[in-house]
């Protein structure tokens, strides 16, 4: 499905990372591990286009991802550590707003065929600003049972989650692959999906400073 190939990535003239390859196939779960400051972000940022590619190449399915927006948005869908929610809706009508957003061709309906895998139910009619930590982290990653992408892109998505929302969080992955998409995950936590095939990269603290790539996206033309 995704495939990287030599990616490095500089700001500020400091190096993040440099050299990062690796492939994610259809049905399988992919770890992003390392210390703080290491480039997990940066680089699922990357691969959701949330930030150019400076060196080396993405692809899925064979499609170069650089600048390419409109196929990654079609693709993939990425959980950060914000939720993204509005705190003044209730949960569901976010999930309604970002089921309207969705650009897959068949959106789900939620009345009748949302699968509530992290059991929001009991709060979906409140308002997001009175939900707890964990419900809010909860319903944005239902976000992903409506947009139906087949590549997930999720930032520490057991944040604040309990222990029964970290096996409704596992069952949720597993049926995600078993049904031939994937996910990309950053996290520094053992999560464990049964009978699902996974790899794993641990990326290290980049410090060296290299003014020759003092890189400005806006002078290259990428935005």
């Amino acid at each position: 499905m995704l495939t990287a190939k030599s990616l490095s990535f500089y700001r500020d003239g400091y190096q993040v990372f440099s050299g990062i390859s690796f492939n994610v196939k259809s049905g399988s779960c992919f770890f992003i591990k390392g210390p703080n400051g290491s480039g997990k972000t940066t680089l699922l940022k990357l691969i959701a286009g949330f930030l150019p590619i400076q060196e080396g190449i993405i692809t899925i399915n064979g499609v170069q991802l650089s600048n390419n927006y409109d196929f990654i948005a079609q693709n993939t869908d990425y959980i950060g550590h914000s939720n993204a929610m509005k705190k003044q809706m209730t949960t569901w009508d976010n999930l309604k707003f970002w089921s309207a957003l969705s650009e897959c061709k068949s959106r789900s309906k939620l009345e009748n065929e949302f699968e509530d895998l992290m059991i929001i139910d009991r709060f979906k009619n409140q308002i997001v600003s009175f939900c707890s930590a964990g419900q809010i982290r909860r319903a944005a990653l239902s976000k992903l049972s409506v947009n139906n992408k087949k590549l997930w892109l999720l930032d520490e998505p057991t944040a604040s989650l309990d222990q029964d929302a970290l096996i409704n969080f596992s069952k949720l992955i597993q049926a995600h692959c078993v049904n031939g998409g994937a996910a990309i995950i950053a996290t520094h936590n053992e999560i464990q999906i049964p009978k699902i095939n996974f790899g794993s990269i641990e990326m290290k603290r980049g410090d060296t400073k290299d003014k020759s790539h003092r890189f400005d996206p806006f002078l290259a033309g990428d935005w």
